[in-house]
């Protein structure tokens, strides 16, 4: 069959690639997906300077992080549409151009709904990038190292995110401004390197004339085949929950993000500005950060992602992630807060780069592509673009004290169950995952 020969050539293909530069260009990737979240780091941290200097109440405030989801998911969408058609490494540097531009609007005094377009093109912009950096990994990574760069990927932007908030210690309340322009000329200085390397990098079908003339010639089977992928897309149970879990576990870190703080200086009492990073920083980075590699190391140890036991790990790791989680509304010591929250983070984190893998498992691999970005629609719908909003609804109606954080862990235990429903179905199902076609199929 000439699909099989298409898929066959474009391995053969990959194989003449230099590794020296996907290691460069995983780097870079990885760089620029921390660098991207510096932004979304001061947006957090200095929310009282924006509030003031804007003139803006808590529900306002919130929906710049309500509109910021509403353009990824219009992003997604399109993202989703256009990937298999356009030249792939022009289309994430401009995207990143035109996200590192939005956020020139801080610098100014601007009318607020300036500022809302401003954070929906930048949540368009950014989604582009946040959906192919993994989707990337997937497809150019060195099998054996596959687990490594996913992880590196993944973990950046909470270090990215820190690094905002560690700006804005640096910076204070007067200047906090200046903390935009980092990112903006970093990001830029890494789009250059990416604009110098060969388009072969970004897309494995480019300039592939061997490849392109079976395309040409079967296109018709090419396109019944992708309409059946699609259904198995759509129908794939396993990567729906996944999805929906994915999904939840975002939701809670995000609103988690706005609540930190605040739950700090109005229910623990806690004033010291520097005292107050250093617990977000433990929580949030350095638990994410060892989340991260326990993670990739649990894969490991159970057979990798296409071992019948991925599902059993995560689901207990959320539970017992949820488990700290409740607990860390019980005490009036910051410490001990800081320390179940890391505890929450660093199992959470665990479960969840164990899922982004586990994701790309269970979708076709020839539709990698317009998985990730429906992956990328779902999530938005149910995390992104409702999170800010729906903080900001709570927080009006309980306040800003441990309630919130109860509400949060409920949610969560979603998640554990949708883990569980995810390998319950799996073993009534008799689905197992290959490990090179990252495909399901049925057993027989």
């Amino acid at each position: 069959m000439k699909i099989d020969k298409a898929i066959n050539i474009n391995e053969s293909f990959n194989q003449k690639l230099s590794e020296e530069i996907i290691w460069l260009l995983m780097i870079v990737f990885s760089i620029i997906h921390g660098l991207m979240c510096i932004s979304q780091g001061m947006l957090s941290s200095c929310v009282t300077d924006i509030k003031n200097e804007f003139n803006l109440s808590d529900e306002k405030y919130s929906i710049f992080g309500t509109i910021n989801g509403f353009g990824s998911l219009v992003g997604s969408v399109i993202f989703t549409l256009v990937i298999e058609k356009v030249n792939h490494k022009y289309l994430i540097s401009s995207m990143l151009i035109i996200n590192c531009v939005c956020h020139f609007a801080f610098f100014n005094k601007l009318e607020y709904p300036i500022l809302l377009m401003s954070r929906f093109i930048s949540g368009f912009a950014s989604v582009f990038c946040y959906i192919y950096f993994p989707m990337w990994v997937d497809k150019f990574s060195m099998r054996k190292w596959v687990n490594f760069m996913q992880t590196t990927v993944q973990i950046s932007n909470i270090i990215g995110h820190n690094f905002g908030y560690f700006i804005y210690l640096i910076l204070g309340s007067k200047q906090w401004k200046y903390g935009f322009l980092t990112e903006i000329f970093t990001v830029n200085s890494f789009v250059f390197i990416m604009i110098i390397i060969p388009d072969k990098y970004y897309d494995r079908n480019y300039n592939n004339k061997e490849l392109d003339d079976v395309v040409i010639t079967e296109s018709d089977e090419i396109e019944k085949e992708k309409e059946t992928l699609m259904k198995d897309i759509i129908c794939n149970i396993p990567y729906i929950l996944i999805t929906l879990y994915r999904g939840n576990r975002l939701f809670i870190f995000v609103a988690l993000d706005f609540w930190y703080s605040d739950y700090l200086q109005s229910s623990l009492m806690e004033k010291n500005p520097s005292n107050i990073f250093w617990s977000y920083s433990t929580t949030i980075v350095i638990g994410s950060l060892i989340g991260s590699l326990l993670g990739g190391i649990i894969i490991n140890l159970i057979g990798g992602t296409n071992s019948k036991h991925s599902f059993v790990a995560m689901y207990i790791l959320q539970f017992f992630s949820v488990f700290f989680g409740y607990l860390s509304t019980f005490t009036n010591s910051v410490k001990i807060f800081t320390i179940l929250l890391s505890l929450y983070m660093i199992l959470n984190s665990a479960s969840g780069i164990i899922s982004i893998s586990a994701s790309f498992a269970v979708m076709p691999k020839t539709l990698t592509g317009t998985a990730t970005g429906i992956y990328s629609i779902i999530v938005n719908l149910i995390a992104f673009l409702p999170a800010p909003f729906v903080y900001a609804f709570i927080k009006t109606i309980f306040g800003n004290g441990g309630i919130i954080m109860t509400v949060l862990m409920s949610y969560g235990v979603i998640g554990c169950l949708e883990l569980f429903g995810a390998d319950i179905y799996m073993r009534i199902k008799k689905i197992k995952i290959y490990k090179e076609e990252y495909n399901l199929v049925n057993s027989k």
